[in-house]
């Protein structure tokens, strides 16, 4: 009776030091709780290397998986490689409501609403003057809509891209104080100053009233080269000119210059 009891001490013992101790599969050496080295090419003794670490798998003790990374530092860590689902078409997302998945500099996923975070819109600050056959710069407020593609100058009146890309532009602006038949253009000129990026020009067909002025909206695409690239917006009149920034009228008052940019 007494043998039977000392056997059983031992077991219960062997046990629990068993279900403590770390699970190594094709390796001696397992770097974690339960590790699997597929290629059967780690040392006895060490940390494998970040080649040897390439065919490996392990489960920590915080639950993270490594997928040819030993120490895990998310809750699912893969060194290098491509993720498949072979039947995710059943699970259809729903525009305007569900996320897009990014990743940052250092491959950790994440979600951003992508339509959001890629616009930038503002208005233009105040009237501005424009003498003729001048090309003047707009200077808008500080954004109402923006992200980390775009840093503006409210100063100076200059975007700078902080991405490369290929970007959508809207710019809007309301001229008034000229006659009849007075030419109008929008623009969009790269920083040092150098031909037009984009440009549209109208023509005035009558002078407008007190408070409302001749509208243009001009849409284009540009390509950003490198980071750091610069632009402006600009207005030109053939005489003499003032940029509304909000327009009064008979249907009430409102902005009318602004700009939009969007990546795309």
């Amino acid at each position: 009776m007494k043998k039977t009891n000392k056997l059983a001490v031992i077991f219960a013992v062997g046990l629990s030091s068993g279900m403590f101790s770390q699970v190594g599969i094709n390796t001696q050496n397992p770097q974690t709780t339960f590790h699997i080295d597929g290629s059967k090419d780690n040392p006895v003794t060490g940390a494998p290397s970040v080649v040897q670490q390439a065919n490996d798998f392990v489960v920590t003790q915080q639950a993270n998986v490594g997928i040819g990374v030993a120490a895990p530092t998310e809750k699912l860590d893969i060194a290098s490689g491509n993720v498949r689902i072979r039947d995710i078409n059943s699970n259809v997302g729903v525009g305007g409501t569900d996320r897009i998945v990014v990743a940052n500099a250092s491959g950790i996923l994440k979600t951003i609403d992508f339509t959001a975070y890629s616009l930038f819109h503002t208005r233009l600050a105040a009237n501005q003057n424009v003498s003729g056959s001048i090309i003047t710069t707009l200077l808008f407020v500080t954004p109402i809509a923006t992200s980390p593609f775009y840093s503006y100058d409210t100063g100076t009146g200059v975007m700078t891209f902080n991405q490369p890309g290929n970007y959508l532009i809207t710019l809007q602006a309301s001229f008034t104080g000229m006659a009849a038949g007075a030419q109008l253009l929008l623009g969009i000129r790269s920083v040092p100053d150098a031909n037009y990026l984009g440009r549209a020009s109208h023509y005035n067909a009558v002078a407008p009233a007190v408070g409302v002025g001749e509208l243009m909206s001009y849409t284009t695409v540009i390509v950003v080269p490198s980071e750091g690239y610069q632009i402006r917006f600009t207005a030109f009149a053939n005489q003499n000119a003032t940029v509304l920034a909000t327009e009064t009228g008979s249907t009430g008052s409102g902005n009318v210059t602004n700009v939009t940019v969007q990546k795309i």
